[in-house]
């Protein structure tokens, strides 16, 4: 054993002598200056500045916590239009949901967790990344969980994102101004859903464009002018050429007769012939100066955006203005404001329903008409100016370029932050000073329906019928206002030769204020007027508003021993108006211990650099939500989709405000004939509630190799996360649904690895620079309250011992050999009724995520790319249930489904006669014994028998229900999550200074870019990217499964990007 041991010893001392070679003879200088180089990177490196939680400016060595930095410069070439997708794949642990949608905000997950903090020059900002310039960010420095981010209370329970500002120049000249410029093409689409195109609306292989109900096989039915009667899918006839009655059929308005024509496919790419290409345009001037006492920036951004989808564009304006200055050597000022105003008349909706592109051409859009022939809206025998549209089906759809013109969604912002900053230098060692700060902005978001929009099947409460419909006018308003005020006391003083001490100590007031209404006339009194006072009838009004303090003090002692190690350890006490006195002051802990080891061992000299470091933290939440729904949701308690449109998507604004989960409050609204009534809880409050717990332990390692050629970061955590606050279901018979309680508790590790290095270094040759990241982690849930063993919290199941994004739901029922079993021709499926009936159908989140990032420098010229994604995991596909449901699907006219929908089809004999069921599904029938269940899984199948399946059944009814619809089988759209992109490709060359030295222009880079460019995916009907985590706890978010609605494509991008410096 000791020889194996010694050999194994030589045989990595050999590996690793190798290893140092190939990095030695890959660099391009003799050893003396690579020495000399080494000797350099390794001071750059001990001396390294990371900006850490409350604006806190530590040595990289003396931090005991997992933190990541990423340049701003990094993030303006191949940009996206908000200033935080740009991050993803270049930050381990921290996945990017980029959202495809105008204004859209990108799904931020660290380490499991969204409600991630964003922090703009130490000062706490309401964001969804659309009211940040990515011109004026310095650095972005990821603080990885409450280790890093519990100075800043339970705001930083996840982490938080630290963003620092540019500042004022110092150039020698004392100014400085740059340009930036970058104008970038939208043109096709990375996934989209592909309709089939051989078969055209209807039901059963029949259709006609007349009265619903009217037309059998081999009659043609009733004429109608508008088939309103009509809500079909595409389930109707092939497209062979044979006469049928369609919306652009002869028609005759004395007579009411319509002449059919021939059924023919006439949109394939209805979807693509419809949407145009987009636009992204940002420029940014930026002005700075210096001088011995002062230095100010001022800066200017201007984003225009044109949508895909016609008529839909955006404008933002965003001016930025920092500053300090030096009065003496005791007194100092610094200061910022950033306004931010964005603008735009037209926000494309894409969801689930009949004002969506996406639904109306991509999945439930029929073939049988070219989407272009629609362009004069009042057009054809249908069409009336100003009255009604001119629409190919009037029972499901509008026509789009009737909704693009007419059917409009307003959105007007306007965002400020900014902090004044007041400070005192005592003396050398101590100073203090006092920050105040103030975030607000308000928000108008308007939809104009227009007379004749059809969604009266979409409407719960039935405004209208159809052609009595003169529109509606909705009105969502509003409006936030936050304070934070800090005094902060800060010593930094070398107290001996051993120890070297770095304490603040601090208190701060937060005040927040939130007002909203929400308003809808139902009917407009008169067409195209659009205000609320203009409605037929009783309209809705909703408002909300709230209020929420926050008294804090903190601290943070930072000591180091000599070069042996670094400790700190960190308090914060909040006292927050949100719970019931007694329980509403609560404390946070934190403690990191950091060495460098290299400083004080002696180590091979293949290491350059290597450090250990650990840390602990707790901190306590609750009551308060990072985000906010309209008014009418918090009145009601439903959504505007569920409870009152039947279409759409909630609206969602940053907010960090009260929940008021834990209050007896009630709201009035109009439940039945109009009639103001109030609506109470349906939750028992807690008094004795206590905040929500989460305690994380972290350790890792940072060891630079080959002289700081090869860097290795490794970070190993562990969070528990509980006892938290939830709604533990009552009896029905005390009148509510459940009481708060504190319970659930659940266990989190992961792995985040980074490795990056310089394998070719040439500074007058080729030079190779590579980071890679890689991230994982699992959480299971350890207990629930009392002696609980599993539940169902907003339709996701959950059992103790077992992994949180475990999703369970119906699924084929097989016997022993894996068949399925039929029963009347239809696949049967699980029970669901119950916990324990529900089928394991697999694991929502990817196994691992990863960002592979390569840059290749020769002399003047730059080459970049970035390929990153997520492996692993399930996520239920809706765009595929939809279309599977509605007859689109490709599935359905491929394979043996395909060949079943196609002799169906001629045994109608053109359409005139009822069809032959003709599918028979694969797998076999009981015929005799009863199943019993567990799991979703028969558990004697040993005593039952069974035969091959026979019986046929129609496609139609196969796939509308057998496997979708009203008796869906969730494991026939679980599909693989993983993907991978080639997120973007950047070619930069910059002008050589001999060219430059005696103009105007001082530096200029032009870079031509691409983004988005591939693709991989099993499926490319919806695009996985845009879903950053396949489970949430924090939110009770299942992204992927049957609660996602449709989404805009992923489009790619093309573009340059120009940046100049005077």
């Amino acid at each position: 054993m000791k020889l194996k041991k010694k050999k194994r010893t030589k045989d990595v001392a050999k590996v690793l002598m190798v290893l140092s070679g190939l990095f030695a003879m890959a660099d391009a200088q003799n050893v003396i200056d690579s020495t000399k180089d080494s000797k350099t990177d390794t001071s750059k490196n001990l001396q390294e500045v990371v900006v850490t939680a409350m604006g806190i400016k530590r040595l990289d060595r003396n931090i005991g916590y997992s933190v990541q930095s990423v340049r701003g410069a990094d993030l303006v070439k191949a940009r996206d239009a908000d200033a935080i997708s740009g991050l993803t794949g270049k930050v381990a642990g921290l996945s990017i949901g980029t959202s495809a949608e105008m204004l859209g905000s990108p799904q931020v997950v660290l380490r499991g967790n969204k409600d991630i903090m964003y922090v703009v020059d130490g000062i706490p900002v309401n964001s969804d990344g659309w009211n940040l310039s990515p011109d004026d960010i310095e650095s972005y420095t990821v603080l990885k969980g409450p280790n890093a981010a519990a100075l800043y209370g339970f705001r930083g329970q996840n982490g938080a994102i630290v963003i620092t500002t540019k500042k004022g120049t110092r150039d020698p000249r004392g100014w400085k101004v740059s340009l930036n410029s970058s104008n970038v093409l939208e043109t096709g689409f990375l996934a989209l859903p592909k309709p089939q195109t051989e078969y055209g609306r209807g039901s059963n292989y029949l259709y006609q464009y007349a009265v619903g109900g009217s037309y059998t096989y081999g009659n043609s039915g009733t004429d109608a002018l508008y088939d309103n009667t009509q809500r079909l899918a595409i389930w109707g006839p092939r497209f062979d050429g044979q006469m049928v009655k369609q919306y652009d059929s002869p028609y005759d308005p004395t007579t009411g007769v319509r002449t059919p024509t021939a059924y023919v496919s006439r949109g394939k790419d209805n979807f693509k012939n419809f949407m145009e290409n987009g636009f992204l345009s940002t420029n940014n001037v930026a002005a700075s100066t210096s001088g011995d006492n002062y230095d100010m920036r001022m800066s200017y951004s201007h984003t225009y955006q044109k949508g895909m989808a016609p008529n839909t564009k955006l404008n933002i304006d965003n001016l930025m203005i920092a500053g300090d200055y030096r009065f003496d050597d005791h007194w100092s000022m610094d200061a910022s404001l950033n306004l931010n105003i964005q603008y735009s008349p037209n926000i494309p909706d894409v969801s689930y329903g009949p004002n969506s592109f996406v639904y109306e051409l991509a999945v439930y859009g029929p073939a049988d008409y070219d989407v272009r022939d629609l362009k004069n809206v009042w057009g054809g025998a249908q069409g009336a100016k100003d009255v009604m549209q001119y629409s190919e089906n009037y029972g499901r759809s509008n026509n789009p370029y009737f909704q693009s013109q007419y059917w409009l969604r307003s959105h007007y912002k306007t965002d400020i932050y900014g902090y004044l900053r007041l400070k005192y230098r005592v003396n050398d060692d101590l100073d203090v000073s006092i920050r105040s700060q103030v975030s607000t902005w308000n928000q108008t978001r308007d939809e104009k329906v227009p007379i004749s929009a059809v969604l009266n099947d979409y409407l719960p409460k039935g405004w209208y019928t159809f052609g009595q419909y003169n529109g509606d006018f909705r009105e969502d308003k509003r409006t936030s206002l936050e304070n934070n005020t800090d005094l902060l006391l800060n010593y930094n003083k070398q107290i001996s030769s051993d120890w070297h001490l770095n304490a603040l100590a601090g208190a701060s007031m937060r005040s927040f204020k939130y007002n909203s209404t929400w308003a809808t006339t139902r009917d407009l009194s008169i067409p195209w007027v659009y205000t609320l006072q203009n409605s037929k009838g009783a309209g809705y009004n909703y408002s909300f508003n709230s209020n929420m303090m926050v008294w804090s003090g903190y601290y943070s002692f930072d000591a180091v021993y000599k070069k042996y190690f670094s400790l700190t350890t960190t308090g914060r006490v909040d006292n927050l108006s949100t719970f019931a006195k007694g329980n509403r002051t609560f404390f946070y802990p934190s403690v990191s211990l950091s060495s460098v080891i290299t400083d004080y061992l002696k180590l091979p000299d293949f290491i350059s650099y290597l450090k250990l470091r650990a840390s602990y933290a707790n901190v306590k939440s609750g009551l308060t939500q990072a985000t906010v729904p309209s008014a009418y949701y918090m009145a009601t308690g439903k959504t505007t989709n569920a409870g009152l449109l039947g279409y759409g998507d909630e609206l969602y604004s940053s907010y960090n405000g009260p929940s008021y989960s834990n209050q007896m409050g009630y709201a009035t609204t109009t439940y039945y004939n109009n009639t103001v009534s109030p609506s109470y809880s349906t939750i028992i409050s807690n008094s004795s509630l206590k905040p929500a717990s989460n305690t994380s332990y972290e350790g890792g390692a940072d060891i630079h190799l080959f002289h700081n050629r090869l860097n290795f970061s490794g970070t190993y955590f562990i969070s528990d996360a509980g006892p938290q606050i939830y709604s533990l279901a009552v009896a029905p018979s005390t009148g509510y649904a459940g009481r708060n309680v504190n319970g659930i508790t659940t266990r989190k590790k992961g792995w985040e690895l980074m490795l990056d290095g310089t394998p070719i270094k040439n500074p007058n040759g080729l030079t190779w620079d590579v980071a890679i990241n890689w991230s994982t982690y699992k959480e299971k849930l350890k207990d629930i309250y009392g002696d609980e063993t599993g539940l169902t919290l907003n339709g996701h199941t959950y059992r103790v011992g077992e992994r949180m994004d475990a999703y369970y739901g119906t699924g084929f029922v097989r016997n022993q050999a894996g068949q399925i079993i039929y029963s009347s021709g239809l696949p049967m499926q699980n029970p669901s009724s119950s916990l324990e009936d529900k089928k394991f159908l697999g694991f929502m989140n990817p196994s691992f995520s990863f960002g592979i990032n390569n840059t290749f420098s020769y002399k003047s010229f730059s080459f970049s790319f970035q390929f990153d994604g997520r492996i692993g995991g399930k996520i239920f596909d809706r765009v595929y249930d939809q279309m599977t449901n509605g007859g689109t699907s490709q599935e359905s006219v491929t394979g043996t489904l395909g060949t079943a929908r196609l002799k169906e089809w001629q045994s109608t004999n053109g359409g005139t006669l009822a069809p032959t069921p003709a599918y028979v599904g694969d797998g076999v029938v009981i015929t005799s014994g009863t199943p019993i269940y567990s799991k979703g899984v028969i558990t004697n199948s040993d005593q039952l028998t069974f035969s091959p399946n026979t019986t046929a059944v129609s496609v139609q009814s196969f796939l509308s229900n057998g496997v979708s619809g009203g008796n869906i089988i969730d494991e026939y759209f679980m599909i693989s999550r993983s993907y991978a992109k080639l997120r973007q490709v950047i070619f930069t060359y910059t002008l050589p200074n001999s060219l430059l030295k005696n103009g105007f222009i001082k530096g200029a880079t032009v870079s031509v870019i691409g983004r988005n460019l591939l693709y991989f995916a099993a499926r490319k009907d919806f695009d996985i990217d845009q879903y950053a985590s396949g489970y949430n706890f924090s939110d009770n978010s299942l992204s992927g499964t049957e609660s996602t609605g449709l989404q805009s494509p992923t489009a790619r991008r093309y573009g340059i990007n120009i940046n100049l410096n005077f």
